[in-house]
């Protein structure tokens, strides 16, 4: 291999400086400079072929779609090269029997001689850099960890299994670089952690995708990392995924969260994930706001208030009580009841109300079809008059009507016979206060029965798409007939060719590829193969119900910590996943808390052990935080300015004070806004604000172990409520 003379790509402290240090990391530059060699001549490469296959005519149906998707791969492969380089390199891994070296990126590459220069860490291979411990060194004599910053490596620890290779590295630490990166400064976005992966959290991340597993852990125990780092795992490695269409969700709390964790995995390689907050999977909440009153947003929440909505759509769903005479212009056709029940029962299972209208529709046309004697007119002519039957269209109105899922939700709101067929087990006092004057103002809480209100009744305008959509087919039948009746005129002697190009089955097929390529999809519907709810001690059955609607193979990431739920959660995961629609779980547990110092953490588990004794609240490995600061809320400016002096790089948050202006480096948050966040420093302004008995002290011990640095209290109550 070439080893051209570049700058260094170390740039280290002082501590590494001696006299064999040159020669310690020789190999590595030789091997950074390789990679980097490497990639910019794939990133050429592939910009060469983008830039020639777009300049390719784009020609017709089958061409134009492989155009297209190549295309994309190109583009895919080229914006991953553009986020990677020498710091794609995480470190090495050192074979006990061959003392080969193994070096690990966040993609694979590959040279012109098959030489394998990085190991993407999903693969097997890559498994004993993360795994490995003292333990079970997995045949692994030694392991060396990078940490980048801006393209520069400025630090590394090489962690020996090995005992006779202790003498050889200058590079020792008692402790692993997980330590060094948890305590370096934030920057106002999650970072992977790929270099300081942990054997426990790497066993998660590789855990098959096959039914739901839990990922339960206190504050800073790396819960969204593992979940996340998890995401790109098994779209890397896992057939389940691909076989289910290989689509990713990542459901987060709030928007402040999902802005947060947005780089991740773009770093890690992955691009085909989704990340949204559960009020994004129905856009019609917009900016609705809570329930003011916790009785209504407690019955709203419930599974059964779901069931509610479906019982709702039966109401709307009704054989007519006598036979029906539609005239047409061949004379009365008779609709019996048993004809509507038949045309009932052929609907597909699982369809919804609107489609199930079409359904229903199409077999009543046919059997009056078949009524009419053989002959009588041409079958276009019949079709025509029966669909535009007005009497047919009236039964359907009243028997079998559009729904639109909105108003759907208004009416059982609104409606009170509606609300006592629908929900039958509600006392009079919560139906009189489930009823709203102004049922069109839907509340978050609304969210997840609109949600299911669209799965069980459908698009509203699911026949104006229907005859949208024949009318579209109809064009591309016609265009597809004149251009292979042109190819054909071009040929001289090709019959076997004729034949198979005028082939109707063919054409249809065609026509139906091309439409399909054009037609819109929304995004966020599903379903998925995989998804991924972090924060999810918070869900409610209804929103339970809202997200396993959308993964139909059950194969779940549950993110969460029961002494984090706001609401309370004193029942086990099993227990509160199978009142939610889920029968198994796996549960994986996390206890060492890998963020958060233990200054901190002690002061956190005294709030929340008031109320909850057996929480969950993880052991602190650092060791190294500044104490904790009491004071009142008039020194909250003096603090700031004094911690900025002292802290020319992190970001920071005002947590409770709506009078704070945020800046570049200190953010204003609302104590349900900081949740899943992590910041250097930490200011509660008056926590005892922060919310009334079980749920209050929750949220004083979330936004308390935000900090991984310095916290700051500013109360007007005494002390010792802390």
């Amino acid at each position: 291999m070439r080893t051209d003379s570049t700058p260094s790509y170390f740039r280290l402290p002082d501590r590494l400086e001696n006299p064999d240090f040159g020669a310690e990391i020789s190999e590595d530059q030789i091997h950074l400079r390789c990679i980097a060699r490497l990639v910019a001549e794939q990133r050429r490469e592939v910009s060469e072929r983008l830039a020639k296959r777009g300049h390719d005519r784009a020609g017709i149906l089958q061409q134009s779609l492989e155009r297209d998707v190549d295309l994309e791969r190109l583009a895919r492969r080229l914006r991953a090269l553009d986020r990677m380089g020498p710091e794609a390199c995480l470190g090495f891994m050192v074979h006990a029997t061959t003392g080969q070296r193994t070096y690990v990126g966040r993609i694979g590459l590959t040279d012109e001689n098959s030489e394998q220069l990085l190991v993407d860490w999903r693969a097997p291979a890559a498994e004993p850099f993360f795994a490995a411990t003292h333990a079970q060194p997995y045949m692994l004599s030694s392991r060396r960890r990078y940490r980048w910053r801006l393209g520069k490596i400025v630090n590394f620890w090489d962690e020996v299994f090995d005992l006779t290779q202790l003498s050889k590295s200058t590079s020792l630490d008692e402790h692993s670089s997980f330590l060094a990166s948890l305590g370096s400064n934030r920057v106002g976005k999650m970072q992977d952690v790929l270099s300081t992966i942990q054997a426990d959290q790497d066993s998660i991340i590789r855990s098959s995708a096959k039914g739901a597993l839990v990922v339960d852990g206190g504050p800073g125990t790396g819960k969204t990392v593992v979940a996340l780092h998890r995401a790109a795992y098994l779209l890397h490695a896992d057939a389940q995924l691909h076989s289910g269409g290989g689509r990713v969700l990542v459901l987060g709390p709030h928007e402040a969260y999902t802005a947060y964790i947005s780089d991740i995995l773009p770093n890690l390689g992955e691009e085909d994930v989704l990340i949204a907050t559960l009020n994004d999977l129905v856009p019609e909440i917009g900016d609705s706001t809570l329930e003011s009153s916790a009785p209504i947003a407690q019955l709203k929440s419930t599974y059964r208030m779901v069931d509610a909505v479906r019982r709702a759509v039966s109401v709307f769903e009704q054989r007519p009580e006598c036979d029906l005479l539609i005239e047409t212009s061949w004379g009365e056709l008779n609709l019996t009841v048993q004809h509507w029940m038949n045309a009932v029962a052929s609907v597909d299972p699982g369809v919804n109300h609107n489609e199930a209208r079409s359904q229903i529709r199409q077999v009543l046309e046919e059997i009056l079809s078949e009524q009419l004697p053989s002959g009588c007119a041409p079958a276009t002519q019949v079709h025509a008059e029966i669909t535009r039957n007005a009497q047919l269209a009236d039964a359907l109105e009243v028997h079998w009507p559009l729904l639109d899922p909105h108003k759907l939700i208004t009416s059982l709101f609104s409606i009170p016979a509606l609300l006592r067929f629908s929900a039958p087990w509600l006392t009079g006092s919560e139906q009189e206060c489930l009823l709203s004057d102004e049922p069109h103002m839907l509340s978050v809480e609304d969210g997840p029965l609109l949600d299911a209100a669209r799965f069980f009744v459908g698009d509203p305008d699911v026949e104006v798409a229907k005859h949208q959509r024949d009318a579209l087919l109809a064009g591309e039948r016609e265009m597809i007939q004149r251009v292979i009746g042109d190819l054909i005129a071009a040929v001289d002697d090709m019959e076997d060719l004729s034949a198979q190009l005028r082939n109707e089955d063919l054409q249809d097929k065609l026509v139906l590829q091309r439409a399909e390529a054009e037609a819109p999809t929304e995004s966020l519907t599903g379903p998925f193969a995989h998804i991924i709810i972090d924060e999810a001690q918070d869900l409610t059955e209804a929103q339970w119900s809202m997200v396993l609607r959308r993964c139909p193979s059950g194969s779940l990431t549950i993110v969460g910590d029961r002494a984090q739920a706001a609401n309370g959660f004193t029942e086990s995961w099993e227990e509160r996943l199978v009142r939610s629609g889920i029968s198994r779980c796996r549960v994986a547990k996390l206890s060492v808390n890998y963020r958060t110092t233990q200054q901190i953490m002690d002061a956190a588990a005294s709030v929340i052990r008031q109320q909850l004794p057996d929480a969950n609240v993880p052991s602190s490995i650092r060791t190294d935080g500044a104490p904790v600061i009491y004071a009142r809320p008039n020194q909250q400016a003096d603090l700031l300015a004094k911690w900025l002096s002292d802290n020319p790089l992190g970001v920071g948050v005002v947590i409770g004070d709506p009078l704070f202006t945020q800046t570049e480096r200190i953010r204003s948050l609302s104590p349900t806004q900081s949740k899943g966040l992590e910041f250097d420093l930490v200011i509660l302004n008056r926590p005892e604000n922060f919310g009334d008995g079980f749920s209050g002290f929750v949220h004083r011990y979330v936004c308390m172990t935000r900090a991984t640095g310095q916290l700051i209290v500013l109360s007007d109550e005494p002390l010792e409520m802390f």
